[in-house]
């Protein structure tokens, strides 16, 4: 009569493991799935919610029907900029859930402008304005410059600076 051994248990190879917030389960993993920007979910009517998701076909298509205008997507960030941060002074707790909304308000706009196929990235930092010469800021990407392209916006109150970057890359 031959008994069988339980399978050993291994032990976890990192304490990254241990770590609660890095574990990845099945709720954390519907979350990323659903995930929407808050701006959306805010203005999202019942009907949007319980609408089933459309399945599409592949187009194969290696260009946009409608190129991304920049100058557009800046004239939406001057806007956007303009209208929450004219009279805001720097507070650098405030300003970082500041840039955080900024971000999720820019990005929606830009959503509603109906780019096909374009992915979006956007970025606002903020910083305080003091007696220093300037600030500098670059950014490096790898792609397509016949289609990708950004759009970059500046904005300047008495206490403190803004810059708003959003970037389009085309997925085929």
């Amino acid at each position: 009569m031959s008994r069988e051994s339980p399978a050993p248990q291994l032990a976890p190879q990192s304490s990254l493991v241990k770590r609660p917030d890095l574990l990845v389960n099945e709720s954390t993993m519907s979350m990323k799935r659903n995930s929407r920007s808050v701006v959306a979910m805010q203005n999202e009517t019942e009907a949007q919610k319980n609408k089933p998701k459309v399945l599409y076909e592949n187009t194969y298509r290696l260009e946009p029907q409608r190129k991304f205008e920049a100058f557009k997507v800046k004239a939406l960030m001057r806007e956007v900029l303009t209208h929450h941060l004219q009279d805001e002074k720097y507070d650098p707790k405030a300003c970082k859930q500041l840039a955080l909304t900024l971000t999720q308000i820019v990005m929606g706009k830009v959503k509603e402008l109906n780019y096909e196929r374009y992915k979006v990235v956007c970025l606002v930092t903020i910083g305080e304005l003091r007696e220093q010469g300037g600030m500098r800021a670059a950014s490096q990407c790898v792609w397509d410059a016949k289609w990708d392209t950004f759009s970059t916006e500046n904005f300047k109150n008495k206490s403190l600076f803004a810059i708003a970057t959003v970037f389009a890359v085309y997925q085929e």
